[in-house]
């Protein structure tokens, strides 16, 4: 075996070293990449979790405000009519009043945020119509006199992203 045969031999080895080496690195990083994509996607389920959880909580606590303030305005009325209220009474009762309106409202903006949520795709889809299906179709609802003067006519309510989450779910073309 000459120098050159030697040389040729040498390379070939060293080649080969390579190739096993590139083999085993790729597969190295593919098994590490599939390991940070799993981890990904589990960080984001979480997120999604954390999100779905906040939304239900703003939820409940809104509907809870108003109807703490619907009881309050019970109680006090307690089967009176408004005119036989005393000037203090009366008072209370508007400001009761405008405070339960302030709640609906942030209870519809609760609404809102859940639903541009769900259009956007932030959080489970089939999950969020099961809980909130019933829900936005009662706010949706003409008749629904807590909600009527927020959502219509749709075309004048702020609330539009319950509107289209409301559409997509309920019209049929």
């Amino acid at each position: 075996m000459n120098v050159g045969d030697m040389i040729a031999a040498g390379s070939a080895a060293i080649a080969l070293i390579s190739m096993a080496g590139s083999f085993y690195f790729s597969k190295q990083a593919t098994a590490a990449s599939q390991r940070t994509n799993q981890d990904a996607e589990r960080a984001n389920d979480i997120a999604i979790g954390q999100t779905e959880t906040s939304l239900r909580e703003q939820i409940q606590s809104t509907r809870n405000r108003s109807e703490d303030c619907m009881l309050k305005i019970v109680e006090l009325m307690k089967g009176r009519q408004r005119v036989s209220l005393s000037p203090e009474e009366e008072v209370y009762i508007a400001q009761l009043e405008l405070t339960y309106r302030s709640a609906i409202e942030g209870h519809l903006n609760a609404f809102e945020d859940a639903c541009g949520k769900y259009l956007d795709k932030k959080i489970d889809l089939s999950r969020f119509e099961k809980m909130y299906r019933t829900e936005i179709q009662t706010v949706c609802d003409h008749t629904k006199i807590t909600y009527e003067p927020h959502m219509h006519p749709e075309s004048n309510s702020k609330f539009q992203a319950i509107w289209k989450v409301h559409q997509k779910w309920f019209k049929v073309e």
